[in-house]
């Protein structure tokens, strides 16, 4: 995969998909907040439910609805993936300044803390709250590509030259190169497997 040519792409498509999963989850935070026994459509069933996570206090763990997190995260990484696709003719040819590589790190580690944040909450939602929100989970499926492939991204850019040495940046980037996919398809797969797993009665019976 070239990532110098997909990965502005690959920011864009999954900032507008996890904007859009934020932008719901919030309207229908405000619903409940208005009525708390209001129907939201996204509680699907006795396992996919939105209003049990919405509610919780995992649902607003600094203070505030964690979809407004999402929205403000989603819309900063949309910016940055539409200017660098505005860039992307020329940019190659252009050596980066010191500011543009801390930059850009400074993504890759707000991403960092965005996954582990989501993998927390797909942890208390399977394990604590015991349901799990639709978009919810739409945002962890696109944290976690967009985390690799700008940490991928970084790599090809010598950005993490500021932090790291030759030697080690390139046997990262060379096992990312060399596994990306395949670091992806595991990554999902264990998600739906652990899903499977905690719910196996409601699909059983």
């Amino acid at each position: 995969m070239k990532i110098k040519r997909t990965y502005p792409y690959i920011l864009i498509i999954g900032s507008i998909i996890g904007l859009l999963a934020s932008f719901f989850l919030m309207l229908d935070t405000i619903s409940l907040i208005k009525n708390p026994e209001a129907d939201l459509p996204c509680n699907l069933n006795p396992f996919i439910s939105c209003g049990n996570a919405i509610l919780s206090p995992q649902g607003e763990v600094f203070g505030f609805p964690n979809p407004l997190l999402g929205i403000i995260s989603f819309s900063m990484l949309l910016s940055a993936g539409i200017l660098l696709l505005l860039q992307k003719p020329h940019y190659e040819t252009v050596t980066k300044t010191k500011g543009e590589k801390i930059f850009w790190l400074f993504i890759n580690l707000g991403l960092l803390a965005s996954f582990v944040f989501v993998m927390w909450f797909f942890y208390q939602s399977l394990y604590s709250l015991g349901t799990l929100c639709i978009y919810c989970m739409t945002v962890w499926a696109v944290t976690w590509p967009i985390f690799l492939y700008t940490t991928i991204w970084n790599l090809e850019e010598n950005n993490f030259s500021l932090v790291l040495n030759m030697h080690f940046q390139k046997s990262i980037k060379d096992f990312l190169n060399n596994y990306h996919f395949q670091i992806l398809a595991l990554w999902y797969l264990t998600i739906i497997f652990l899903i499977l797993l905690r719910f196996k009665d409601f699909f059983l019976y």
